[in-house]
């Protein structure tokens, strides 16, 4: 038997070796400490006896016996040879009673290199097994800013709290966000069953994983697991059977061919251009779309996070669900559904919304993202868009205003206005596109007056919110909604009188029903499917602005004339794009140069703007700072 185990082996190791001279690749096993110079590293740490995944080995610490083996550890020697007969003496140890005695090794970079036990790892993969226990040496590498580096540094932090070896990723903050997934913080020591329940599911998830082909797939099966995780819940893996398991791959198959793409998500600014698609005598657009037998209705629901009445953002929204209905009459039918705060909740309203057959769903939160995501997995037929500035996710569609380029009318507004040239900023959260928002009202501000400073307030940051602003300001920038049952004077951009009386000078609006109702166009005229095509691998989100006219500034009269022409003439140059708010030459609070005259920033580039301009007097809060609510929404939505 384990001669036949042995000749087996030795095929494989064979064809491996093969294989990899075609392919100009090093056939042997790798030494170590061939590659690994000294002075690259910052000395070393016995982590203890362990079980390590048998995977993770990879090579040998020295080249004493690395030419034994072929580079996936299958035996090359000779089947006569005296290597063969302690590789077969090994073989039958570990069928009668198991290999008991652990294996040395080192281990780099979440890499194990073995010392002692080469024939034990080789017997042991050739059995399929996951495991083997070792004495694992760990030898640190300086740090540096290359991305495995701090990924691996992050990963030590994961270890000495969980101590598992298992799983690595190919991003930043994976570590991070696999621990919440698993109810701990960073710091919190795992207990032994939570450390068990991770290894077993993660195991589940790879076997299936590989066996599907996720090998071949550019990305780590940590990756591919914790996006899976994100999805279907990993406790039911235990509870599934193999074929459940198979199908959930594939509905996520897509999401995971997205990841290896390695591409931030694809921004579209404007949408796509109305062409008329040929149709037969009498058919409409709409019923070349429902089909023209049945005729039926095309069903939307809105799902709201709480209630129209008591959310200005909500209230926003409700409007544009108004305006679809005006536009497109009985052709359609929209329905909302309301206080989807909490994860479970969220979930099942989406899938009542399914059930009810709505054929598309419109999720006005960043928040309801996670649970649109998981619905739009699991109902592939189902068009479900949240609206939120970011998303990795293919399966779903995000949509959002480009509200810098209002922000950036409304600093022009301030800076022309202002007396004392110091202004106020009221921000919401530090997520992807608001410090843009930030920056285009200070550079609108200094474009009409260079000395315009702007002191930058946050309504997530506890001692932020209610600090008084400096005694020189009067004019400034807050939230551009207002919530129905608590009016307030304090939005847009608002003069504050030193009595506390207010003047609203202007705001931003944008026309959320200009934006659903070209939305519901795009499917319709299946534009929809364009977007998909030109972009494929990549999740979409739809940033539209001015120029889509889903974007404007309203002014009260108490704005000057001469003022209202020059923002009008902006507003214009905008909406052509002839002009944007960061075509000009900027630098930062560090002195470093933004962008230069008539140099258009990617969209890329504004989006994730992590640094603030030069005349703002403020920073962008660190996450410890922000309040537990905030916390949450930061991390889901991209904190920057």
């Amino acid at each position: 038997m384990s001669a036949e185990a042995y000749q087996a082996a030795h095929k494989i190791a064979q064809k491996a070796y093969r294989s990899a001279m075609n392919n100009g690749e090093y056939p042997y096993l790798q030494a170590l400490d061939d590659f690994l110079p000294y002075e690259q590293t910052a000395g070393e740490k016995y982590v203890g006896l362990l079980e390590i995944p048998l995977y993770l080995v990879v090579g040998t610490k020295t080249a004493g016996r690395q030419n034994s083996f072929s580079n996936n550890f299958m035996p090359l020697l000779s089947e006569e040879s005296e290597f063969a007969r302690k590789w077969a003496n090994l073989y039958d140890a570990q069928l009668e009673e198991g290999i008991r005695e652990p294996i040395v090794v080192y281990e780099y970079m979440h890499r194990f290199y073995v010392m002692e036990g080469n024939k034990r790892v080789s017997v042991l993969k050739s059995l399929k097994a996951v495991k083997i226990s070792a004495k694992v040496t760990r030898i640190l590498p300086k740090k540096t800013d290359e991305m495995e580096n701090k990924i691996y540094f992050e990963f030590l932090d994961f270890f000495e709290d969980a101590e598992i070896y298992d799983i690595w990723f190919s991003q930043t903050g994976s570590y991070e966000k696999l621990t919440r997934h698993y109810g701990y913080k960073k710091g919190e020591k795992w207990t032994e069953e939570k450390r068990t329940s991770l290894r077993s599911e993660f195991q589940l998830f790879r076997r299936e994983y590989k066996a599907k082909g996720g090998d071949k797939i550019n990305i780590t099966s940590g990756d591919a697991f914790l996006a899976y995780i994100d999805i279907f819940p990993a406790w039911q893996l235990h509870t599934q059977e193999d074929e459940e398991i198979r199908e959930n791959l594939t509905k996520m198959w897509d999401e995971f061919l997205t990841l290896a793409q390695n591409k931030s998500m694809k921004i579209l600014l404007e949408p796509q251009p109305k062409e008329k698609p040929k149709q037969s005598p009498g058919l409409t657009l709409l019923s070349r779309f429902l089909g023209s037998a049945s005729m039926k209705q095309l069903k939307i629901a809105f799902i709201y996070e709480k209630s129209v009445d008591n959310s200005a953002w909500n209230y926003a929204h409700e409007m544009g669900r108004m305006h679809l209905e005006q536009v497109f009459g009985d052709k359609v039918k929209t329905t909302i559904y309301e206080h989807a705060e909490y994860t479970d909740n969220s979930e099942d309203i989406i899938e009542a919304a399914i059930d009810d057959g709505n054929q598309i769903i419109f999720t006005v939160a960043a928040q309801l993202a996670n649970a649109s995501v998981k619905a739009a997995v699991k109902h592939p037929d189902i068009k479900i868009l949240n609206c939120s500035t970011n998303s990795r996710y293919r399966a779903i569609r995000t949509y959002y205003c480009r509200i810098y380029e209002s922000k950036f009318l409304l600093g022009v507004i301030a800076g022309a206005l202002s007396p004392t040239f110091e202004l106020g900023y009221m921000a919401d959260y530090p997520i992807y596109s608001t410090i843009a928002d930030i920056n285009a009202f200070a550079l609108g501000a200094q474009m009409v007056n260079p000395r315009a400073v702007v002191h930058l307030h946050w309504r997530c940051v506890e001692s932020d919110e209610n600090r008084a602003w400096p005694e020189r300001v009067q004019y400034i920038s807050d939230k551009d909604w207002i919530t129905p049952d608590h009016p307030t004077r304090k939005y847009g951009l608002y003069c504050q009188h030193r009595d506390g009386r207010i003047d609203n000078i202007a705001t931003g609006m944008c026309h959320w029903g200009k934006l659903y109702e070209q939305l519901v166009s795009s499917i319709i005229r299946n534009t929809w499917k364009v977007d998909d095509e030109q972009n494929k691998n990549r999740a979409l989100n739809y940033w539209w602005g001015i120029s889509a006219g889903v974007l404007e500034i309203v002014c009260s009269q108490k704005l000057p004339g001469g003022t209202k022409v020059l923002v009008d003439m902006l507003t214009e140059n905008i909406r052509r794009g002839e002009f944007n708010p960061f075509q000009c030459n900027w630098i930062t609070q560090d002195g470093t140069v933004a962008n230069e005259v008539n140099h258009q920033m990617k969209p890329e580039d504004i989006f994730k703007m992590n640094y603030l301009a030069s005349n703002v007097e403020g920073r962008i809060p660190s996450m410890d700072e922000l309040k537990e609510e905030a916390k949450e929404f930061v991390q889901l939505q991209g904190g920057v």
